[in-house]
């Protein structure tokens, strides 16, 4: 047990019963004692004993270097420990704690300290410092996408912390710790991303919960200019990394570019009467007459126009200060596309007006769902338990390399589709199997079939039944050359099958040797190979078998839709447990 430990042990003990709180507050108030050399009875108003909204759980000021720090503290070394408590910091905490009007609020000591303290020392403040403390090594964190995700939310509201200083220049960093050793794991200084736009046409329309979106033309080279000082964050709210360079709608706006900038046989203003335009979130926009500033913009829509346009430019040398650009510049800098920016809503409501933009492209309905924080959660649990890649994003994985990608030991990649099929084989929905876009067109369905309780399943049993469908042809064909008269239904049955191997699997006594055998990588080893093959013939066909006993009459007629149908799963599944004691057992 460490030092700290030791005395935050100590304090819990002596004030529990007169501060109430759980160890991680003790915590936070010995690592405030020993840090900054503080009194006992100074640390304590600077620690939230009490549940808070905020996230944070302590806070210091340093008059002396000018430094504000805000701690979430754990003892802890489980990231997922520390997922909720940064959510309620990312959604609620920091517009809070940085509101332009502060009031006193009742029976919160902590917030009340901590407002008192931003008020008496606001032009003091130089640096402001969000630090995790954690038991462990932090850098666990940095492979988590759904952490990622929230501290990539929190850096877009750092104008939150520039407004309320009044625009004065504010550093603000966040970083990780372990409180075993206080050195830096990881660290990253937070800027806000802001732009000056030139827009032509500006209208605004308020949605159901006071949204705002501004609509209007803007200049192409803009647009550029944001991706190249921005990067891949330009696209954190993408639902892809793009469509490839030979892609058809890619081909086609490089050809439009051509004939407008090269060959000059198009106008400029052509352009926008050919496009769809882009969606852009900001956290703030605000527009003067022809004129509009945007704080931490975030394209929505639109990945392939700026990145083929990129392209364009960067073959052509058609970028400033090159010399080709003079000869292009009139034209370039004339070609505007229409473009929306959502401002002042939730992420939920982004997410919505993401997928619903992206419907003008050929976008398969479970590409709109890349960013949901299940997938960001699924894709965590994948890295740290298996060392798998999830590729939620489509193309995502082809972008990275296995062997220095952080986590990632398996040179094959899970995929979203495949995993939602996975999910449903293994609870017998033959019917939705069979028309698994419904699973992701309708609500209901998609939260059923990504659950969080998925999240609690056997990684290992899920890579298992995940796995059985690149062998399923395989299967049927051994089976079915045994007697191509008699079980020729069968071609007709794989995702009958499936199921039935899923529940096999997932009711063998030796699942956990399976697991370790066959579970912890995405290679399709000729063990498990003849596993399935085994089983496929000497349990499943006899399910199967019994299934067509029942409906002969059917099967002489040509008549086998029965098979796909969730009934079918079910009888098969009362022979099982009368034959075998199978129980039905899904993935979660």
């Amino acid at each position: 047990m460490g030092e700290m430990e030791k005395n935050s042990r100590k304090l819990y003990l002596e004030l529990k019963d007169t501060l109430g709180g759980t160890r991680d507050h003790y915590l936070a108030l010995a690592y405030l004692m020993r840090e900054f050399v503080l009194e006992k009875n100074d640390a304590v108003s600077r620690v939230a004993f009490s549940s808070s909204d905020y996230g944070i759980n302590a806070y210091h000021f340093d008059a002396v270097r000018k430094n504000l720090y805000l701690f979430i503290i754990t003892a802890s070394s489980l990231t997922d420990q520390i997922k909720q408590p940064l959510r309620q910091f990312v959604t609620n905490g920091l517009e809070k704690i940085f509101a332009t009007e502060k009031s006193i609020s009742e029976g919160d000591r902590f917030y009340n300290s901590l407002a008192a303290c931003l008020l008496e020392n606001s032009v003091l403040v130089d640096q402001i410092y969000f630090r995790i403390i954690m038991s462990g090594d932090p850098g666990e964190l940095e492979q988590s996408e759904y952490v990622n995700n929230l501290i990539e939310q929190l850096e877009q509201k750092k104008y939150l912390i520039d407004r309320f200083f009044n625009g004065r220049s504010i550093r603000f960093s966040h970083d990780r710790r372990s409180i075993d050793d206080n050195t830096v794991k990881t660290g990253t200084t937070s800027r806000a991303y802001e732009y000056d736009l030139e827009l032509d046409q500006v209208l605004q329309q308020v949605g159901p919960a006071d949204e705002r979106m501004i609509i209007a033309f803007m200049r192409i080279v803009d647009l550029l200019a944001m991706y190249r000082d921005m990067g891949s964050r330009f696209f954190e709210r993408n639902i892809r990394y793009g469509l490839g360079d030979s892609g058809y709608v890619n081909k086609s706006i490089t050809n439009s570019f051509n004939k407008i900038i090269l060959k000059e046989k198009e106008s400029p203003g052509v352009f926008a009467f050919n496009h769809n335009g882009v969606t852009i979130a900001a956290q703030e926009v605000q527009c003067s007459g022809n004129r509009c500033h945007i704080v931490s913009p975030r394209l929505l829509n639109g990945a392939q126009t700026v990145t083929t346009f990129n392209t364009f430019c960067t073959v052509n040398n058609i970028s400033e200060g090159n010399p080709e650009y003079d000869r292009y510049r009139h034209t370039v800098e004339d070609i505007r596309l229409l473009c929306k920016f959502i401002t002042e809503a939730t992420p939920d409501f982004i997410t919505s007006v993401t997928i619903n933009n992206n419907r003008q492209n050929p976008v398969a309905p479970w590409d709109l769902h890349a960013n949901d924080e299940i997938q960001l959660q699924l894709q965590d649990k994948f890295r740290t338990e298996l060392g798998i890649y999830y590729e939620r994003q489509k193309n995502a994985f082809k972008d990275i390399d296995p062997d220095t990608e952080e986590g990632i030991t398996q040179k094959k990649e899970t995929k979203l589709l495949k995993l939602a099929q996975t999910f449903l084989a293994s609870d017998g929905e033959l019917e939705l199997l069979g028309s698994v876009r419904d699973a992701f067109e309708e609500d209901e369905i998609y939260e059923k079939v990504f659950n969080p309780s998925r999240l609690k399943a056997d990684f290992h049993s899920i890579v298992l039944c995940y796995k059985i469908q690149f062998r399923l042809n395989r299967l049927i064909k051994e089976i079915v050359d045994k007697g191509p008269a008699k079980y020729w239904y069968l071609k007709k049955a794989r995702n009958l099958l499936w199921t039935l191997l899923c529940q096999a699997i997932l009711n063998d006594g030796k699942l956990e040797e399976l697991a370790l055998n066959y579970g912890a990588d995405m290679v399709m080893s000729k063990g498990f190979t003849d596993y399935l093959a085994d089983i496929s013939s000497r349990r499943c066909r006899q399910l199967i078998a019994a299934l067509e006993e029942k409906n002969r009459d059917k099967i002489e007629a040509g008549e086998v839709t029965f098979l796909n149908k969730n009934r079918a799963f079910t009888f098969c599944m009362s022979e099982a447990v009368e034959k075998w004691g199978w129980r039905k057992k899904g993935l979660r």
